[in-house]
């Protein structure tokens, strides 16, 4: 069974205007930026030094929210890359309880399945962490981005 872990760091230096922060815009959504790595048995799967980190945040929650058996694909599509490439970012389920990863980006590709448990738990612990950053760091939650 695979290990997974989605993390991020935000940039220790990274200043946001208030207006924006106020505004709770869309550009706030790509101004947000951060590394992020994930790894799949200690091995870095991707690895993107400047991601809009509140964007996926917010794609993610909705996904866990609108889908929160997780029967449906996740497809991460960012503003600021042509979509015609394909996802920076996918979870593509295979059967009931097996998952494969997808990117672009991806330094290999992982041939194993991931658990929906394993992957459920490094979603919600990104989006934990995220929302934990934000609050401290910005006074914002990805909630606050969240259309349903």
């Amino acid at each position: 069974m695979a290990n997974l872990a989605i993390a991020f760091s935000l940039d220790p230096l990274l200043k946001l205007e208030k207006a924006v922060l106020h505004q709770r815009s869309g550009k706030l959504l790509i101004d947000v930026e951060g590394e992020l790595n994930i790894t799949i048995d200690h091995s870095c799967f991707f690895r993107e030094p400047a991601l809009a980190i509140l964007e996926l945040g917010v794609h993610l929650k909705e996904w866990r929210v609108e889908d929160s058996d997780a029967i449906a694909n996740f497809y991460h599509f960012t503003m600021e890359h042509d979509e015609k490439e394909g996802p920076i970012l996918a979870f593509i389920r295979e059967s009931e309880n097996k998952w494969h990863l997808f990117s672009i980006w991806q330094e290999f590709k992982h041939e194993e399945t991931i658990t929906t448990d394993i992957l459920l738990k490094a979603v919600d612990r990104y989006l934990t962490e995220l929302e934990e950053t934000l609050i401290k760091r910005f006074n914002i939650r990805y909630s606050d981005f969240i259309k349903f």
